[in-house]
């Protein structure tokens, strides 16, 4: 893939973790919009046959109602129990040391190290934090659509130290939702999600131990 591919492929990620609109279930509805996201996968040697569930069958208004509903569930904080999108209630509400307070070790917090560390990176950016995620930015949202821009303005070394730094927690993201028996697109999206974070990873890595530049 190159690196607009992969600006591309964050970007649409990003679209299949907010909250659903009519736009993104049209784009994905073409066959070139699913095209691209299999292309994808095989281009690491993943499967295409775990999109399954992004392959939109379906009247447009059909589908956008019944993934609504399903992110509401899945992902409101509005049910009993819910997933979180946010990558702080995922970790150790602070690794300072320092820190006295009673609940500094705990998971299942926001506002952790990594919201304050996002806020930093967004701002030495010059990015504002959108009004909708003031209190966590660290929303995975945010995390793709800056990784997005990274791939048209970092180095792979700058790309691979913000994948470990801030996106370290998606496979316990992907348990999680497994575990909510998920729409079978939300099933395919963290797939997509977790399949191509790894082989970044593997990729960068291959690249740190002193193998040719690639970006396949």
């Amino acid at each position: 893939m190159t690196p607009r591919e992969k600006q591309k492929l964050c970007n649409l990620l990003a679209g299949f973790f907010s909250s659903p609109e009519p736009g993104m279930v049209a784009e994905i509805g073409r066959k070139e919009g699913f095209a691209f996201l299999a292309d994808s996968m095989k281009s690491w040697g993943g499967d295409p046959a775990l999109l399954i569930g992004l392959y939109l069958n379906g009247s447009s208004e059909g589908v956008f109602a019944e993934l609504q509903k399903e992110y509401e569930r899945l992902f409101s904080g509005r049910e009993r129990a819910s997933v979180s999108l946010i990558e702080s209630p995922y970790k150790p509400w602070t690794q300072d040391e320092e820190c006295r307070l009673p609940f500094a070790r705990e998971k299942g917090l926001l506002g952790g190290d990594s919201a304050l560390h996002m806020e930093a990176i967004l701002q030495g950016a010059g990015v504002e934090v959108p009004e909708a995620f003031k209190a966590c930015p660290d929303h995975l949202v945010l995390e793709l659509e800056f990784l997005s821009a990274l791939y048209g303005e970092a180095t792979d070394r700058e790309v691979r130290q913000f994948i470990q730094d801030h996106l370290d927690w998606i496979p316990h993201l992907k348990k999680e939702l497994i575990g909510f028996q998920p729409h079978p697109f939300y099933l395919s999206a963290v797939e997509l999600l977790d399949q191509f974070l790894k082989h970044e990873r593997n990729r960068l890595e291959r690249m740190d131990h002193g193998e040719k530049s690639v970006h396949s």
